[in-house]
Order: C-alpha cells, then sequence, then structure tokens
C-alpha cells in the first residue's frame, strides 16, 4: 500500500512539475514586458540578405560597445553584464561592461565578442522583432530604408534579460507606419 502511496506521489510531483517549467518560460518574458523598464535602442542598416527570417525582422543596434568597468581580463565569448543609461536624447546606450553583475541600475547579460583598449563590443540579447506573416515584406523594406536614420527599438529591460516591444520608424509604430504607407 505504502509503495503505492510513494509512486502516486512522485508521479504527480513530477506532472506538478512538467506543468510548472513551461507556464514560468512564458511567465518570464510577459513579466519584462508588463514590468520592465523600458529604454530607446537606436538601429543600425542592416544585410538585406539577413534582415528577415521567417516572421521576425533581424534588428542590429548602433549602441554596442562600452568602457570596461572593472579591469577583470574579458574573454572572447564570455558572459558579462551591460549596464544602461540613457542619453539627453532618450536613447539606450552602454554604459558600462563588467563580469560582475551591477548592485544598482538597469542591465542585461550579453557576449562580449571583442575586447578594445578599454572598451568591449558585446552582442545584445534581443535581436528579433516578431510580427504577422502578411505585414514582412512591407515591414522589411521600411526598416531596411529607415535603418541607421529613424529606426528604434522600445525595449523592456529586467534582471538581466531584454525583449523587443515595439519597433518605431521615425516616431510611429511600425503598424502604424505600415497603415498609413498603404
Amino acid at each position: 500500500m505504502t509503495n503505492k502511496k510513494l509512486l502516486l506521489s512522485l508521479f504527480i510531483g513530477v506532472a506538478l512539475l512538467q506543468a510548472t517549467v513551461p507556464l514560468y518560460m512564458a511567465w518570464r518574458w510577459e513579466n519584462i514586458l508588463q514590468t520592465g523598464r523600458q529604454f530607446y535602442w537606436q538601429t543600425a542598416p542592416v544585410d538585406p540578405a539577413d534582415a528577415f527570417k521567417g516572421r521576425y525582422v533581424e534588428l542590429r543596434f548602433k549602441e554596442d560597445t562600452g568602457p570596461i568597468i572593472d579591469q577583470n581580463n574579458l574573454l572572447m565569448g564570455q558572459l558579462v553584464y551591460a549596464s544602461i543609461a540613457e542619453n539627453a536624447e532618450g536613447k539606450a546606450y552602454i554604459s558600462g561592461v563588467s563580469v560582475n553583475r551591477p548592485e544598482q541600475g538597469p542591465y542585461v547579460k550579453v557576449r562580449a565578442y571583442a575586447n578594445g583598449q578599454n572598451t568591449a563590443h558585446v552582442t545584445l540579447p534581443f535581436t528579433r522583432y516578431y510580427l504577422p506573416e502578411e505585414l514582412a515584406p512591407a515591414a522589411e523594406g521600411a526598416y531596411r530604408e529607415s535603418a541607421g536614420k529613424t529606426g528604434v527599438a522600445a525595449v523592456r529591460i529586467k534582471d538581466g534579460y531584454g525583449v523587443v516591444e515595439q519597433l518605431y520608424i521615425g516616431d510611429k509604430p511600425l503598424y502604424e507606419f505600415l497603415r498609413q504607407s498603404q
């Protein structure tokens, strides 16, 4: 009798774990969108051959370097922390890169891919903006034409993670820009 109770308890525990893990994974990104701090990142021109894969716009950002805060040697591909700040125009930039997690202020977990003299180049973790398939061709063209001039991505950042909330062309959200240009 106790063997059956033990097996039943084990089964229920495993079933709860299996249900909890995917729910947590979805909740984490939604929580960032709801409660994360919003930053505006200026986008850079993209390679047209790699601009669109499936139903998302591939984003590249002008701000992908920052000063090294602590003098530890950064290794290529190492996980580091990029502190985020805003300039006078309200655009986000990397105010510092460190192997240690910042104790205060917004930051994202990034990979360092190059290390200049007191400067680190990093790969930002939010490079895709998803949208409905029927808008893909128009969005690709509009983004490619504006990137580097007026393309801006609104990104929510919380606890080291970032989620692209909106892509702007000029001062209009992408969906509104596409609706007005049709």
